[in-house]
């Protein structure tokens, strides 16, 4: 895939959903660093996953802009960034927290319980239902869709984000069930949302009673000395 000519190159800012995003602009090198880094992530994942990441490439290289920006203009490195450059990759459950379920830190799985239908249930938050989390300074998140790890049939059904003083609708997700990709696989794509480095970040959810493992699609866009870590639970950002 190539990015030259995409709109969002050009563009100084972002409207999305009622916000409005500065952009920090990509050079000749950094634009060649994220179509080439960018080409070999693709290549690593299911295609259903890849044909998100196509289709949405315009807004993913805007939000990396964004993300930029937030981040002091540093240099865009791709998969290989210094510890004070820009680099990204696939989110980890550990780029997340969780209090209202499996304690009060970053997240060690993506597994979320419903314990009784349509009861709204903390997913990604910072202690219950009603608290955010922010963010760490280091990185942002452009998250793009879900998976569910539970096979045959998933259990989640609606997922509702507040990002920041943006509380968006409740968003049915219940297609989740039917597969209905070329795979047949559990991957259900969601409106694109930005989430830049200490923003506010709550999202709940509801579903069929059990243990759901949903894990958040999308990319992680951050500085190496985050990116590279590799137990972020240990970490323990506040």
């Amino acid at each position: 895939m190539r990015i030259a000519g995409l709109s969002a190159l050009a563009k100084k800012e972002l409207s999305l959903y009622g916000q409005k995003f500065s952009l920090a602009a990509l050079d000749d090198e950094e634009q060649a660093l994220f179509e080439d880094n960018f080409n070999k992530l693709l290549s690593t994942t299911d295609s259903q996953v890849r044909r998100i990441f196509e289709e949405r490439v315009d807004t993913i290289v805007a939000a990396v802009m964004a993300i930029k920006e937030k981040l002091n203009r540093r240099k865009f490195r791709g998969m290989n960034p210094g510890d004070a450059e820009i680099g990204f990759g696939f989110i980890r459950p550990g780029f997340t927290k969780t209090g209202g379920l499996t304690g009060t830190d970053t997240r060690k799985s993506w597994s979320v319980a419903f314990g009784a239908i349509g009861t709204w249930v903390a997913y990604l938050d910072g202690g219950a239902v009603t608290t955010p989390f922010p963010l760490h300074e280091d990185f942002g998140l452009i998250i793009t869709h879900l998976v569910s790890q539970v096979s045959p049939n998933p259990f989640v059904r609606e997922v509702h984000f507040q990002i920041g003083r943006v509380n968006l609708i409740p968003e049915d997700v219940s297609d989740i069930l039917i597969g209905d990709n070329s795979n047949q696989v559990a991957v259900f794509p969601i409106p694109t949302k930005i989430v830049l480095p200490e923003d506010e970040l709550l999202v709940t959810a509801n579903g069929e009673v059990g243990t759901e493992q949903l894990k958040l699609g999308g990319l992680v866009v951050g500085l190496g000395r985050i990116l590279k870590v590799e137990d972020l639970y240990a970490l323990g950002w506040t």
